[in-house]
């Protein structure tokens, strides 16, 4: 008997080696195999080819998602071959998904324009729903500018039917005309235009041509010093205007029923850009607003650097972000008249050892007929200090909903359990409006990481870019305002 059971025990084992050796992926179905390989980067796809005769068709008529910056993992741009890019495109006999490539810099002449333009000509990507490409921004050797940009590829138009997704950098637009028919992009949901040349006139045309687009990405372009927003269908804007006399200067959310986000991008200096909203009833997130802004239009209400007008209140806006010099009373209680149910308020200060000059008097009879009904406040390089101790107890004593207010401190402010205990009676923190307020103090080390309120292990916080223009599955874009380019 225990000959046979040992016998038994090991055929068992030698049919869990078998069923473990059985190659259960190449059984899937070709659709299913060529979905698996078009996650694969490119390269990594088409290695698929060797693993079998099974897997030697799949890449081939697998739909291309070809990504010369995923091939490349080196922080050098460009280290993907022309040649190798030709011989991939050639090479695909299936449809494209996905085409992206970035150049490593302007050349002097359409050399960029027409590789680029013989590659969209694939039959390989026929029928692609993502395109991404950047002409690149270095200035050549030799060169004291830029040179003009190269044309916006005319085997663009060729993906009317079904592209999704488009970014297009470093290029020009050609100006509308009888000889030069706008873009038609009738599926496209998502579009970034980056260093990119284009006039009001053709961007007033590209939107048009754009019917049922749900983001926009307006970054470093030039020819365009005004831009006139009227969407049916747009929910978020991102806006970096750019620097120096080519910037965008005037923002009009002319007509955005739908809009519901509008994001401004630092260009890593001053930010002065108007912008006026005549119509978008729906818009909720907005920030960071800053003190560079020469002038912010909600219909008749004005906000022109301390000074405010308030005519017009905006009762869709919850989320908002500020970047101040320094915490103005002024500026935050102007906000909390125009944004009357504002639940979330992030101000980020920049200034160090500014005294607030405002009369106590005045702004106490001010606030005690405010209705602030914020639920979270989040104020970054906080320092402690009489100044902002005196801006943090507007709503300390004020917001009778509030149920968090994070003070993140500036830089070399260590917040150790006395510290804290003093800030508590400083702010009057047992005199707080709202009995379920929280009060929690950051700390932000030299390294630029965060952590908690006395002991608690720093955390990773990740960049914030562009990108979140077109994210839009976060509630809260500012949740990590502490990291936003601004």
């Amino acid at each position: 008997m225990g000959t046979i059971a040992g016998d038994e025990w090991t055929r068992r084992l030698e049919d869990e080696e078998d069923e473990e050796l059985v190659d259960r992926i190449s059984g899937l179905p070709d659709a299913v195999l060529g979905d698996i390989v078009t996650l694969l980067p490119t390269r990594d796809g088409a290695h698929t080819q060797v693993l079998s005769s099974r897997w030697r068709h799949v890449w081939r008529s697998a739909p291309l998602n070809f990504d010369s910056n995923a091939d490349s993992p080196r922080t050098i741009r460009g280290n993907v071959r022309d040649s190798e890019i030709s011989s991939a495109l050639s090479a695909h006999q299936g449809p494209g998904r996905r085409f992206r490539h970035e150049f490593p810099y302007v050349d002097t002449g359409t050399r960029s324009a027409a590789k680029l333009d013989c590659w969209l000509r694939y039959p390989a990507l026929d029928n692609l729903q993502e395109l991404v490409f950047h002409y690149g921004i270095r200035i050549p050797r030799g060169w004291s500018s830029l040179p003009p940009p190269p044309p916006l590829p005319e085997s663009v138009r060729r993906f009317s039917p079904t592209l999704r997704v488009a970014s297009f950098g470093g290029c020009a637009f050609p100006e509308v005309n009888a000889a030069s028919a706008p873009l038609h992009l009738p599926v496209l949901k998502q579009l970034s235009l980056t260093h990119a040349k284009i006039s009001e006139k053709s961007l007033l045309a590209l939107l048009a041509g754009c019917p049922v687009l749900q983001s926009l990405l307006l970054s470093y372009n030039s020819g365009c010093s005004r831009v006139r927003i009227a969407s049916r269908t747009l929910t978020s804007i991102g806006v970096n205007p750019g620097r120096g006399d080519s910037r965008l200067q005037h923002l009009i959310l002319e007509d955005a029923p739908c809009l519901e986000r509008l994001l401004v991008f630092s260009s890593g200096t001053r930010k002065i850009m108007d912008i006026s909203v005549i119509s978008a009833p729906k818009l909720d997130i907005l920030g960071p607003l800053s003190d560079d802004f020469s002038r912010v239009e909600f219909g008749s209400t004005v906000f022109q650097g301390p000074l405010v007008s308030i005519v017009t209140v905006v009762p869709s806006v919850k989320i908002l972000a500020l970047v101040n010099g320094h915490p103005s009373m002024d500026v935050v209680i102007g906000f909390l008249q125009c944004f009357p149910c504002l639940e979330k308020l992030y101000i980020k200060t920049k200034l160090v050892g500014y005294e607030n000059g405002w009369r106590d008097e005045y702004h106490n009879n001010l606030v005690s007929t405010l209705d602030i009904r914020v639920k979270k406040v989040v104020l970054l390089n906080y320092r402690g200090d009489k100044s902002h101790v005196k801006f943090a107890k507007l709503f300390v004593l004020n917001a009778r909903v509030l149920e968090s207010m994070v003070l993140e401190l500036v830089e070399g402010i260590v917040p150790s359990t006395e510290w804290i205990e003093r800030q508590h009676k400083r702010l009057h923190t047992k005199n707080k409006a709202s009995t379920s307020a929280q009060f929690d103090f950051v700390g932000h080390d030299v390294r630029s990481r965060l952590f908690g309120n006395v002991n608690e292990a720093p955390a990773h916080v990740g960049y914030v870019n562009e990108a979140q223009a077109h994210d839009l599955s976060t509630a809260d874009p500012f949740v990590r305002f502490r990291d936003w380019p601004c």
